[in-house]
This record gives structure tokens, C-alpha cells and sequence, in this order.
């Protein structure tokens, strides 16, 4: 027979026994041990419902069993004490014994189903249980404990007892409150068990009034209550509902009206008996009411604070769902629904450390909360189908931990931590009926925790499962579009691919060839093709060893450089990748990507050649010639030959691209360069390295003298004239030699030519030299020259001299120009011993400008101390300053002028730069606007040396010069060559057409002062005047009578210039 039914039969069978034996009781009622037997049938009930329904825990309900029993043992002894044995019934007897021992045992009862049931957490339904008992209680006492205690001829212990038994019902009664509280709904068995717990406190107080008021007669109607008391606990247990009564059940978080009703009236028992009372002029339980009411208001403020706290939690939650749907909503892949998932449960969960589970789609991985990136990898098959059976009603379950599966279970718990025997796990279903595989059910989400904790969360727990499925489901139809697009967007670059996509069989036939392939290789229809049909012959065994090597995994790239032929014959170079898909149902075989490269190979080839190759001449390059030399070295070792290197600098090449151009200058080095070229041998090397320098690599010599004789044929290469677009152009070199002879490594022997080209060039050019030791120490003094002035304060280091420039016709000082001086401690340095370092270090930029603010302080002394004088036929002095290219290039060059003008307070009038020709060849923007900037200061340019350099008349034009300074070299020739007077006197005539200052340097003779001041020459300094001066003796010089003063001028021109 079913279960259920067997259960109902014998509830059915007990129930109708003990109603006949009621009605045969109070049909003949002076036989009391028939209801003795009804006491019995009731002990019965329950112990055969526990036996046919095996409740998850049985102890509640043998303690009810245990309590009728001592219930049904008082009533049996009071029998036999009375009617057996004929005694008068005293009190106490060990009747009330077996009575009062029943009610812990009813207590007991009810509450080990408060206890598996609602736990003891649930604080608000205990609160509300009190509240209802102590009212009830206090009724009790008004009517039933305080008029026993006051019965008069009672002992104390007969007044105990008394008491005793409204003290009982009060118990049962708060157990009974308890039970009903808490959460959950009310099953067929806990409706009986509390028709019956209700029987019994019923026909107790009536028993307690009667017997306070009358007398008390066997076979009255209250006696019924007591029969319904064993009657309907037994059919609770034996109705399969039972089971429920020692289950866990949901958590019910609202308050319904009823409960409240009843709460309100419990509340308001105390006032309303003080009410009565004192309109019956009664005050005798004033305190005892008072005592009660605290304890109400106690109770009652107690219950309001825990409704606060629950408000507060619910709010919590709400937050915590809100955040959650939040990040849910946002989330792009399942690891972040996992992430949000796994971070809503750890801020839900209040107790313990967060254990969760998600299992999710279309992998079934496991996602653990607090696991390393939350992988715990896929789920075995009898996981999935552990949460499938337990998921398959779609409704929340909760199942102990051992219930999920040891798979299951391991990743809900802690390797250091064991599990508490109160530890479930919640499984909500993951539903959507949206989900692109069509099965609804598209995972779980599994929290552990303690079983009271999931009770209160379980609503909670099952919107945020609802909400990560509609997440999940999200994501996965996210997915699915993308890969449905992914697929039509791949097929699209498939077919519209620039590279060529080959798939081959096992005979290395092509299975499929993608459209390009007709665009690539001019054949439209490569199919069952042989790849070998497509490479040239001689590339065609290697070919077939790499796809060898493919199929056998051997081959360590994944790439490689292949030509192909052309239907029009034509030779392509591709690059061919692969990837061994033999495997791949899909697509079964070898697949090579094929990328057409001929341009890009042809252009790789060029710019390698330009890498390591001059572009104007097509020799080889600085880099090249240094791999050469290298290379050379080494062979040269193995077989003991002499290499030899050749520097070969072009003499006056600029002038060359002064005269005719640049054009012409390239058009030279062109000729130069074949000429070198077909000097060499093919074991050597000819290379271009630097604007007019070339290098030559010889190769192979058997001495030092092979070496030499090569550079004399090499010498020969400039005797003959060059023919050029302009006419025939002459020009010399200087060539520098070093052999392995006297240098062991390429560094040293590049060092050691460049040596020898310096000697060369120092030597007077147009001839060669070969590296000499000695030559190292003039390097050498460099070195320490160059060592001494980086450590050179400028302050303290060096001096400021000034030389005079006069008036040639009166003698009169117009002005100075400052010159540095570098007194060191091996004597006094020459400006063009030090300045060239200077210059290209960069320390001529500070020093520079220490010299300008220098020479600018003292033209301002020096005008005043004329003023003091008030000499009138003396002018203000003015001072002139070198600038080097690279000072006046500077950035803040500009800005330094500036701060001298303000630091000094000099005129900018009075204050002259003097710039050299190179600074002009430049002849950009920025070198016009800078100079430009400085002259709207009111400062004035002069072209220092004029006519040594690059001497073109257009840039007297197109920049702001006020002042040309003739070189010494010219002025050292006026009195012996007619050129030189006519070249000085052209300029001067020149100088004065276009409003410019002459000033001749170098004067040293009374005769060139003559000769310049005839040719309209007004200014000029030399040694004639005075040779530079401290700062102290200019001064002096100011204030003292005119320099130089000629008495008369020539009558005729001089000799040479008739001539």
C-alpha cells in the first residue's frame, strides 16, 4: 500500500477508536478507566505515526507521546487510588506527579519543533510569542494562580501544586505561541497539533475555575478537552503532513493582520484589567499588573527595534540586488555575470565566508566564488546532472550539502574549514525562455551557508538567480549574433582577400583556392592544381621538404619566402604561412596563406642598397665600409696579409661649390667617384663617407708598400682635369694611409688614417701621409687641451683684451673689439688653438655670452668716464663682439643679447656683432629673422673677414649688415700686389655704394694706413695702433691723444696700381 494512504488508513482507524471510546466514556462516565484508554489510543497514535511516516527527526514527537503517557498514568492512578482501592484522594498524591510531569514534556515537544522548524534566529516570532503569553499569563494570574495561593486551609505545598499546574499550561502555552509564530505555512499536522494543545489548556483553566467556584463531577464536558488533546495529536502524527513539522521551512518576513490583532489585544489585557479594576474600587494587583505591563512595553519596544533592524536588512538586500542587476546589465562576457553573481552573494551572505557556484552554459563551467579568475573548469557529466535532477522542478530547493555530489560539495567548501552540520545549499534554477540553445533551464546558481541564513535570503537569492539568467541568457544571444556575424564578416574577407588561401590534400593537390588566387597567380581555377605546377623547378624540392615538414610537425616557423610562377611565366614572390588542419573536420587538410611581396621585396632590396649606400655616388657608405674593414680584418689574420685604409679628402672643395653651385659640386664628386672606381681592385672597396671624403679599402697586400704604391695611383686620379657641365674643373686631395702594420683592430686603424689625413691637410695639402706614431701625441695635446677646457671655470679661466679700431685719417678711437684670451698654466692659448674646440663642444655658447656681458659692462665705463671728461673732440666708444655660428644658432642667443643690453645698460647702438661669412651661407628664414630682431634693437652686424669665405654680393642685399671687416690677409698684400689693392679698393667703392662701414684689419705700417685711407677706407685696427689691451688700458687709451694721425695723404696712387 502507498505511504500516504497507509498513514491516512490508520489515522482514519485511531481517530474513530478514540471518539467511540469518548462517547462510550461519557455514556457511561462512572467507568473511568475507559478514558484512561482514550490516554492510551493517543500514545499509540503517535508512536505508530512516527513508525509509518519516519519523520527527519523524531525526538518532538515521542516527547508528546512521553507527555500523554504521564497524562494518561495520573489519570490511571487516580483511579486506582479512589476506586480500586477505596482511599480517599489526598493532595498531593503521585497522581498530580505523573500530571504535572507531562507539561515540561509538552514544552519540550513544541519546542524541538520551533527548533527544526524556524531555528532560533527568527527573533521577531519568538517576541511576538511572548507578548501573546505574558498577557494570557496575566489573565491566569488574575484568575487562576492568585486565587489558589490565597484559598484558605491549603498548606504551602498543596498552594505549590495548585499553582503548579496554571504555571504548566502557561509553559505549553508559550511553546505552543512559538510553534505558531514562526514562519512557514499551516499543514493538516499542525493544525491538529495545536486543536490539541488548545483542548488542553481549555479543559485546564476550566478545571481550575471549576474547582475554585463548585465541585468538580467526572463525565462534565471539559473532560472533552482532554480527549481532543489525545485524539488530535495522535491523527497529527499520524497524517503524512507530520513529516513538515521537523522540516526547515521558508522565510515569511511580513506581519499579517491577524498576528497584529492579536498582538494589539495581547497588549492591551493590562490596561483594560486595571481599567476594570479600578472602576470595582479593587486595587489588590495593581503591582502585579504594573509588572506585567513593563514586561509588555518591554516586549513591545523590543519587537519595534527588530522591525527597524529587518527594514534595514531588506533595504540592504534591495541595495545589494540593485548594484547587482546594475553590473549584470553591464556585463560583457559570463566571466563578469559570474563576477557580478559571486559579488552580490558575498555582500548577501552574513555569516561565514561566501560559498557560491555558478554553472553556466554552453561549456557547463563552473564558476566559484573566491576561486583564482573564478574557473574552476568544466563540470564533469555527473555534475551537470546532479543540478539538472535537482533543478528540474524549476522551483528554489534546499538540499543538504551532501545532497549536491562530492564534485559539488568540494567546491562549496573551505579545504580549511569543515562544514557545520547546519550548512545547506539553496539551488535556484538559471530559466530563460530566450536562450538561443532552446533549453530553458540554462544552468544554476548553488549557495552554501547556514541553513537559517539561506531561509531568510531564499526570495532574495532567487531574483538575483532570476536576474543572472536573464544576464546569462543575454550574453549568450550576444554571442551567438556576433558569431553568426562573425561568420558572414569572415566569408566577406575570404572572399574579398587580397592573400591567397590554399587548402591541400595529402598528394599536395589543391582542394580549394580562394578568388584571389586568379588576381594572384593568373589562374582562375586552381582546384586538384598540384602546388608543384606553380614554383620554379629549382625551388621546387624545397618546397615539397617544407610541406613534409609541416605534416610531421617538425618545421619550427611558421613562415616562409617562396617564389611562384605565373600563368604569363611572370616570377612572383610570396610569403607563405600555414597551420596544419588535417584534424579540423571543417576543413581537413594543409591551409597556406599566400601574400604577394614582389614589390615589397623589391623595395626591401632598394632600401637595403640605400642603407649601405651613398645615394649620390653609389659607393658604399660609412656603415658598409666599417662591415668591409671588419671583415677584412679577419681574413687578413687567417692569411697574413696587410689591409690598408685610405681617407681621401677633396682639397677646397667648397670653393668649388662657392663659384659654380652645388650642382656642380655633386657633378665633381660624381667624376670622383667613377674614377676611384675603376682605380680599385674588385677585392676592394671605394666608399663615399662624408660630404668630400671618401675612403678606400685595400685588400690582400703583401706590406705596407703595396699600400703605398696604391695611394700614388691613386694621387694620379686628380692630375687630370675633370670635365664638367661648366668646363673643365682642376682639383687636388689630401689622402691620409694606416695598414694593419701599426693598428690591431678597425677602430684603431679608421683612427689612425684619419691622423694621417690631419698631417696630410697640415702638411699643406695636395699630397699624402702615412700614420706615423708621433702623430698620436698631436692628437694627444688636443685631447688635453680639450680636457683643460672642460675643466676651465669661464669666470676665472679666461680674460677679455681689447684692440682699438681708429679713424685711419685723424687717429681717433671709435671703438673696441674684444678679444678672449685663455691664459693657462702651460702658457697663454691662441684663440685658434682653443676656440675650435670650443666650437664644437658647445662651451662656446656660455663663453660667449660671459664675453659679450663682459665687453658691454666696460663700453659702458668707458663712456662715461668720456663723459666725465667732456672732451669734445672725442666720440663714445663703441665695442664689438665675435660671435660664432654656433652661438648665434643658439635657441636663447636672442635672449642673451637682451639680458646684456639690461644687465649693462649699454646702448644697443653702441654695441656691434661680428659674424663670420659661414653664418650667412646658411641663408635661411631664421638666420634673416634673427638678425633682423637684432637690428630693430639698434644694434649693428659686421661680416668679420670678408672675402675669405663665401664673399657672394647678394647677401649684402638680403641681410642687415652695417659693417664689413676686410681680413688681415688682404690688407698684408696692399703694397706689393696691384690684385690685392684693386680687390680691397673694389670692395671699399662697394661697401660705400650699398651705405656700408668699412674696417680693415691687420694694419701694421704707416704705408697700408695710407693706402687704405686713399681708397676711401675710413676704419681699421692693427698693431699700427695698438695691440689688445686690459679693459683698464682701453680706458687710458680713450682719454689719451689720437692714434696714429696721418699728416698728409698720398699725391698719387702708388706704383703697383699704375701698373
Amino acid at each position: 500500500m502507498n505511504p500516504r494512504l497507509r498513514s491516512l488508513a490508520a489515522m482514519t482507524a485511531v481517530s474513530a477508536c478514540i471518539v467511540l471510546l469518548t462517547a462510550l466514556y461519557y455514556t457511561f462516565p462512572q467507568h473511568r478507566l475507559i478514558f484512561v484508554g482514550i490516554g492510551a489510543l493517543g500514545v499509540i497514535g503517535i508512536s505508530l505515526g512516527v513508525f509509518l511516516n519516519r519523520p527527519a527527526h523524531r525526538l518532538p514527537w515521542l516527547l508528546l507521546a512521553a507527555g500523554n503517557f504521564a497524562f494518561a498514568a495520573g489519570q490511571a492512578t487516580q483511579i486506582i487510588l479512589i476506586d480500586l482501592l477505596q482511599e480517599e484522594m489526598p493532595f498531593p498524591s503521585i497522581a498530580d506527579g505523573f500530571y504535572l510531569a507531562a507539561y515540561p514534556l509538552y514544552a519540550a515537544g513544541l519546542l524541538g519543533f520551533v527548533h527544526w522548524r524556524t531555528g532560533w534566529r527568527d527573533r521577531a516570532s519568538l517576541v511576538d510569542a511572548l507578548t501573546l503569553t505574558v498577557g494570557l499569563a496575566l489573565l491566569s494570574w488574575i484568575f487562576l494562580i492568585d486565587p489558589l495561593a490565597h484559598i484558605e486551609g491549603l498548606t504551602w505545598v498543596q498552594k505549590a501544586f495548585s499553582i503548579a499546574y496554571p504555571l504548566g499550561d502557561i509553559l505549553v502555552l508559550a511553546m505552543l505561541l512559538r510553534l505558531l509564530a514562526g514562519r512557514g505555512g499551516r499543514s493538516p499536522a499542525l493544525v491538529l497539533l495545536t486543536a490539541g494543545t488548545v483542548g488542553l489548556l481549555v479543559a485546564d483553566v476550566a478545571y481550575g475555575l471549576i474547582v475554585l467556584n463548585g465541585t468538580w463531577r467526572t463525565g462534565s464536558v471539559v473532560e472533552l478537552g482532554w480527549a481532543v488533546l489525545y485524539g488530535a495529536w495522535a491523527a497529527a502524527a499520524l497524517h503524512p503532513s507530520m513529516r513538515s513539522l521537523t522540516q526547515p521551512v521558508a522565510w515569511r518576513g511580513e506581519t499579517g493582520v491577524g498576528r497584529l490583532s492579536l498582538l494589539t489585544l495581547a497588549s492591551l489585557i493590562a490596561p483594560a484589567i486595571l481599567l476594570i479594576e479600578a472602576l470595582r474600587g479593587v486595587r489588590s494587583n495593581v503591582g502585579v499588573i504594573g509588572v506585567f505591563s513593563a514586561v509588555l512595553f518591554v516586549l513591545v519596544l523590543y519587537r519595534l527595534a527588530g522591525v527597524a533592524a529587518t527594514h534595514r536588512q531588506a533595504v540592504g538586500r534591495e541595495k545589494v540586488l540593485r548594484v547587482a542587476v546594475s553590473s549584470l546589465g553591464g556585463a560583457r562576457d559570463v566571466r563578469d555575470v559570474a563576477a557580478s553573481a559571486h559579488s552580490a552573494v558575498t555582500e548577501l551572505m552574513p555569516h561565514g565566508p561566501p560559498r557560491s557556484v555558478l554553472l553556466t552554459p554552453p561549456d557547463n563551467t563552473l564558476w566559484v566564488n573566491g576561486a583564482d579568475g573564478g574557473v574552476r573548469g568544466p563540470a564533469a557529466e555527473r555534475v551537470t546532472a546532479a543540478v539538472r535532477e535537482l533543478t528540474a522542478s524549476g522551483e528554489n530547493r534546499l538540499v543538504p550539502l551532501d545532497g549536491l555530489g562530492p564534485d559539488l560539495a568540494d567546491c562549496l567548501t573551505s579545504q580549511d574549514e569543515e562544514p557545520s552540520r547546519t550548512d545547506q545549499a539553496l539551488v535556484c534554477p538559471l530559466s530563460s525562455q530566450d536562450h538561443p540553445a532552446g533549453d530553458p533551464l540554462i544552468g544554476a546558481l548553488i549557495v552554501a551557508g547556514d541553513e537559517q541564513d539561506l531561509l531568510v535570503l531564499r526570495e532574495t537569492l532567487a531574483t538575483l538567480a532570476a536576474q543572472t539568467a536573464l544576464a546569462v541568457a543575454r550574453v549568450g544571444l550576444a554571442q551567438e549574433i556576433n558569431r553568426r556575424n562573425s561568420e558572414v564578416y569572415f566569408r566577406t574577407l575570404v572572399q574579398n582577400a587580397s592573400d591567397v588561401i590554399l587548402i591541400l590534400d595529402d598528394n599536395d593537390r589543391i582542394r580549394y583556392a580562394s578568388p584571389s588566387a586568379d588576381q594572384v597567380l593568373g589562374i582562375p581555377d586552381l582546384e586538384g592544381t598540384h602546388l608543384i605546377d606553380l614554383v620554379p623547378p629549382q625551388d621546387s624540392r624545397a618546397v615539397v621538404e617544407t610541406l613534409g615538414r609541416i605534416r610531421t610537425r617538425e618545421h619550427q616557423g611558421r613562415r616562409e619566402h617562396w617564389r611562384m610562377v605565373r600563368t604569363d611565366r611572370a616570377t612572383i614572390e610570396v610569403e607563405v604561412r600555414w597551420s596544419d588542419l588535417r584534424e579540423e573536420a571543417t576543413v581537413g587538410g594543409v591551409v597556406l596563406t599566400l601574400q604577394d611581396v614582389t614589390e615589397q621585396r623589391k623595395l626591401e632590396r632598394e632600401l637595403t642598397h640605400q642603407a649601405f649606400h651613398d645615394p649620390l655616388t653609389g659607393l658604399a657608405n660609412r656603415i658598409l665600409f666599417q662591415e668591409r674593414v671588419n671583415h677584412a680584418l679577419v681574413q687578413a689574420q687567417r692569411d697574413g696579409t696587410v689591409v690598408g685604409v685610405l681617407f681621401v679628402d677633396v682639397d677646397d672643395f667648397k670653393v668649388v661649390n662657392d663659384i659654380h653651385g652645388h650642382s656642380v659640386g655633386d657633378e665633381l664628386l660624381v667624376a670622383l667617384s667613377l674614377r676611384l672606381s675603376t682605380t680599385v681592385r674588385a677585392s676592394d672597396t671605394a666608399a663615399r663617407i662624408g660630404g668630400d671624403e671618401f675612403a678606400l679599402l685595400v685588400e690582400g697586400s703583401i706590406g705596407p708598400e703595396g699600400v703605398e704604391r696604391f695611394t700614388e695611383n691613386v694621387m694620379t686620379v686628380f692630375a687630370e682635369t675633370f670635365r664638367l657641365s661648366v668646363g673643365p674643373v682642376s682639383t687636388y686631395a689630401s689622402i691620409g694611409v694606416a695598414t694593419t702594420e701599426d693598428s690591431i683592430d678597425s677602430v684603431e686603424l679608421l683612427t689612425h688614417a684619419d691622423l694621417a689625413l690631419y698631417a696630410a691637410k697640415t702638411a699643406g695639402k695636395r699630397q699624402w701621409r702615412r700614420y706615423q706614431p708621433e702623430l698620436q701625441s698631436g692628437m694627444a695635446e688636443r685631447a688635453k687641451l680639450q680636457e683643460g677646457l672642460d675643466s676651465s671655470p669661464i669666470e676665472t679661466s679666461f680674460l677679455v683684451l681689447y684692440q682699438p679700431i681708429v679713424e685711419l685719417a685723424s687717429g681717433r678711437i671709435s671703438g673696441f673689439e674684444a678679444l678672449v684670451r685663455w691664459p693657462s698654466t702651460r702658457g697663454m692659448v691662441l684663440p685658434e688653438q682653443f676656440i675650435t674646440l670650443a666650437e664644437e663642444s658647445g662651451q662656446i655658447v656660455p663663453l660667449g655670452a660671459w664675453v659679450l656681458d663682459q665687453a658691454a659692462a666696460e663700453a659702458v665705463r668707458w663712456q662715461g668716464s668720456v663723459l666725465r671728461e667732456g672732451t669734445a673732440d672725442r666720440i663714445q666708444p663703441y665695442v664689438s663682439v665675435n660671435v660664432s655660428p654656433r652661438q648665434f644658432r643658439d635657441a636663447e642667443f636672442y635672449q642673451v643679447i637682451r639680458r646684456a643690453l639690461d644687465l649693462s645698460g649699454i646702448e644697443p647702438s653702441s654695441l656691434v656683432l661680428e659674424l663670420t661669412e659661414s653664418v650667412l651661407m646658411y641663408n635661411d628664414e631664421r638666420i634673416l629673422a634673427e638678425m633682423s630682431s637684432l637690428t630693430d634693437l639698434g644694434i649693428r652686424i659686421a661680416i668679420d673677414d670678408f672675402g675669405t669665405g663665401y664673399s657672394s654680393l647678394s647677401y649684402l642685399r638680403e641681410f642687415p649688415i652695417s659693417i664689413l671687416k676686410i681680413d688681415k690677409s688682404f690688407v698684408d698684400e696692399l703694397g706689393r700686389s696691384p690684385e690685392q689693392y684693386a680687390l680691397v679698393e673694389g670692395i671699399t667703392h662697394l661697401a660705400d655704394t650699398l651705405g656700408l662701414t668699412v674696417i680693415a684689419e691687420g694694419v701694421e705700417d704707416v704705408r697700408q694706413q695710407e693706402l687704405l685711407t686713399s681708397m676711401g677706407c675710413k676704419f681699421g685696427q692693427g698693431y699700427l695702433f695698438a695691440e689688445p689691451v686690459s679693459a683698464e688700458e682701453a680706458e687710458q687709451l680713450i682719454l689719451a691723444p689720437p692714434l696714429g694721425r696721418l699728416t698728409g695723404l698720398p699725391e698719387e696712387a702708388p706704383a703697383e696700381r699704375k701698373r
